[in-house]
C-alpha cells in the first residue's frame, strides 16, 4: 500500500470518476487504474464499481477510505507542521465559508490561529458553493471551506477538514422524536423544510432522500438555517440539518436525532486554486481548522 494509490482513491471517491481524479493528481488515467488495480489486488477485492452514476465504493471501498483519509490526514498534518516549524505563517488570508459551515467552525478556527499564529490576518467572506467558486475563480479569495463534490470547471487543491453528520431536525412533540434512529424512509410524505437552491446543504439533503427511495415533499424554502430551525420548532415541518450546526441552534425547542440504521455525513473541505497567499499558509489554516474541531 503506497500512499499514492491511497490519494488516487479518494480522488476517484470524491469525484465519482476515474478521468477527472486522474487529472486531479497530475497522472494519466490509466495509471490511476494501473494503480488502483493493485490497491485492490492487495486488499483482497474491489474497492470501486462503475455504473451510470459514476464510480462508486463498495463496501470493501468504504472502508479503506476511512483509513485512507486518516493516512492522508495524518501526512498532510505532519507536513503542515513542519512548515509552520520552518516558514512564517503570518500575512492576509481571504476566506470563503458557506453559511451552514461558518457560524460553528469560524469562531473555534479564527481562536485557534490568533493563538498559533498571531501575525495571521483575516478576510471572511460567507457565500454558498458556486459564490464562493466564482469568487476563488476571480482571485478575490485564496481559500474557501466547501463541501465536496463540488462543480468546478478548475482544478481545486482539496485538503479534507472533518466529516458533518446528517441530523434530523424535528418539533418535540413529533411522533418520531421518541426514536433513537430515525430511517430516511420514515419521512416519506412528511413536510419538509429546506434551504433554497443556493445552498449545497439543500442537494445534499435532496440526495439523501432519493437514496432512500423517493423524492421529499418540501413545503417550505428559507435562506437561513437558523429560520429552517424556527419554522420546524413552529411544527410546519422536518429538516435535515448537519450536526456541527446543533451547537449554535440550541436556543431552538427543537429535537435532533441521528439518521439509521447507516450513518449519513458529508464532507468539509478546505479548497484553493492558485491562492495570493502562499500554500504553506492555507495548509496551516487547514491544520489549525481540523484541530479546532477535534472532540475535546
Amino acid at each position: 500500500m503506497e500512499l499514492h494509490q491511497l490519494r488516487y482513491l479518494e480522488a476517484v471517491a470524491r469525484t465519482r470518476n476515474f478521468t477527472r481524479a486522474a487529472e486531479e493528481c497530475h497522472v494519466t488515467q490509466p495509471t490511476l487504474s494501473h494503480q488502483i488495480a493493485k490497491l485492490e489486488r492487495e486488499m483482497g477485492g474491489p474497492l470501486l464499481r462503475r455504473g451510470r452514476a459514476g464510480a462508486q465504493l463498495t463496501a470493501l471501498g468504504e472502508r479503506m477510505r476511512g483509513h485512507a483519509r486518516a493516512i492522508l490526514g495524518s501526512v498532510e498534518t505532519a507536513r503542515a507542521e513542519a512548515s509552520s516549524l520552518v516558514r512564517s505563517v503570518s500575512g492576509r488570508v481571504r476566506l470563503g465559508v458557506i453559511p451552514t459551515v461558518a457560524p460553528y467552525l469560524l469562531p473555534r478556527l479564527l481562536i485557534r490561529c490568533r493563538r498559533k499564529h498571531p501575525e495571521l490576518v483575516f478576510e471572511i467572506s460567507e457565500n454558498p458553493t458556486q459564490a464562493l467558486l466564482a469568487g476563488l475563480g476571480r482571485g478575490e479569495l485564496d481559500a474557501i471551506v466547501i463541501s465536496p463534490p463540488v462543480d468546478s470547471t478548475q482544478p481545486l487543491h482539496v485538503r479534507p477538514l472533518f466529516d458533518d453528520e446528517f441530523l434530523l431536525a424535528l418539533p418535540r412533540d413529533h411522533r418520531l422524536a421518541s426514536r433513537r434512529r430515525v430511517k430516511l424512509a420514515d419521512l416519506r410524505g412528511e413536510a419538509m423544510i429546506l434551504l433554497g437552491d443556493a445552498h449545497c446543504l439543500r442537494g445534499q439533503a435532496l440526495a439523501l432522500c432519493r437514496r432512500a427511495g423517493y423524492a421529499p415533499r418540501i413545503a417550505i424554502q428559507s435562506a437561513q438555517l437558523d429560520t429552517v430551525l424556527g419554522l420546524v420548532e413552529a411544527r410546519l415541518g422536518l429538516s435535515l440539518v448537519p450536526a456541527s450546526s446543533r451547537a449554535t441552534l440550541r436556543h431552538r425547542n427543537v429535537q435532533f436525532r441521528p439518521l439509521g440504521p447507516e450513518r449519513a455525513s458529508r464532507q468539509i473541505a478546505l479548497a484553493w486554486l492558485q491562492p495570493a497567499a502562499p500554500v504553506h499558509v492555507l495548509e496551516a489554516v487547514a491544520l489549525a481548522a481540523r484541530e479546532s474541531v477535534r472532540p475535546r
